[in-house]
């Protein structure tokens, strides 16, 4: 479940006075448009909590194992640096309906309580989930180096059956970390 919720947050999330997305797929054969989103704080704070709330249309059933998603994450430390695949996190190729199987992920309970699914498959039909709070958790260990900065995401998801890219989305995204708070901070900063 951590996996999904740092993909949401760096698929979804920019430093901005809004959410600012750009839908890069102009397939009829779309699976996903996202129609509104919207997201607090910005930059996200890690760790911290994360507000949102988005619609996403799905035109077409959603079911399978022909959907390939693709994510794209570069970090910005002087040039744009590919942040690797580790442990299913970061820029990796997953197999759509395996990673939101009915056994491989719980329903995060912001889904649940919005009776909202999140395993495959998914009907057509309009979801809308309703402003609700996340904790982005703490980046510890080899992760700790994304914890904060800009990023760039490239999310798509291709139809292995045609070959055909059926969703496609571009974020920019910033993090950082909380404010330090107490005296040693007047000291380390």
């Amino acid at each position: 479940m951590i996996s999904l919720v740092v993909l949401f947050v760096a698929v979804f999330s920019v430093e901005a006075k809004h959410l600012v997305y750009r839908d890069c797929n102009s397939s009829p054969n779309k699976i996903a448009h996202v129609t509104s989103a919207h997201l607090n704080p910005f930059p996200v704070v890690v760790p911290g909590d994360l507000t949102g709330d988005i619609v996403v249309q799905a035109p077409r059933l959603v079911e399978g194992n022909h959907y390939k998603l693709d994510v794209h994450i570069q970090k910005h430390a002087l040039f744009w640096i590919t942040v690797p695949c580790i442990s299913n996190v970061g820029s990796c190729s997953y197999n759509l309906c395996d990673l939101l199987g009915p056994n491989t992920t719980e329903c995060a309970p912001q889904l649940k309580s919005q009776n909202l699914p999140c395993h495959c498959p998914f009907q057509p039909g309009t979801y809308t989930l309703q402003p609700a709070t996340f904790k982005v958790p703490e980046m510890s260990g080899i992760w700790s180096w994304l914890a904060s900065g800009d990023y760039r995401v490239d999310a798509k998801i291709t139809d292995t059956n045609t070959g055909e890219e059926v969703a496609c989305y571009h974020v920019e995204v910033s993090a950082t970390q909380p404010p330090c708070s107490g005296f040693l901070c007047n000291i380390f900063g």
